[in-house]
């Protein structure tokens, strides 16, 4: 499997919505919300195989490090299981930032894969999530 990680381009956003659809119960993303904040995709053999986005909160100075928030994970359903999440997201924590995300409680998967790449859970939001109503685990990466 060849994989290219590169910034997400406007031609992308039919992919990423395709993506967003099947990957969540119920898709709040519209095709802006992708490139508002800093997208990067995961390409494999010429299609999009998933995506992560991500926004600074703080870009840092020379006595504190960047903090940024994962906003959106998702890979396509005919990637999983073939480490593109773990790409994007190792990808990403390269930059040595300080990085927070919420999960849902019920997400185990995505919790493990958090928890294998550093992540631990600094609390807990109930009701956090709708459609269903659920609690957010909230994680940080230092």
């Amino acid at each position: 499997m060849n994989l290219l990680l590169r910034p997400a381009t406007r031609d992308d956003l039919p992919a990423l919505l395709a993506i967003e659809e099947q990957s969540f119960s119920r898709p709040r993303w519209r095709p802006a919300d992708f490139l508002k904040d800093r997208c990067t995709v995961a390409e494999c053999d010429g299609q999009i195989a998933g995506f992560i986005v991500v926004r600074e909160v703080f870009s840092g100075n020379t006595h504190t490090r960047a903090e940024r928030e994962i906003l959106n994970v998702a890979t396509h359903p005919d990637f999983r299981r073939a480490g593109i999440a773990t790409r994007l997201l190792e990808n990403e924590l390269a930059s040595g930032a300080i990085y927070f995300l919420e999960v849902r409680e019920s997400n185990v998967p995505a919790q493990t894969l958090y928890r294998k790449l550093g992540f631990t859970e600094l609390h807990r939001r109930p009701k956090y999530y709708s459609h269903p109503v659920e609690t957010a685990i909230v994680m940080q990466m230092k």
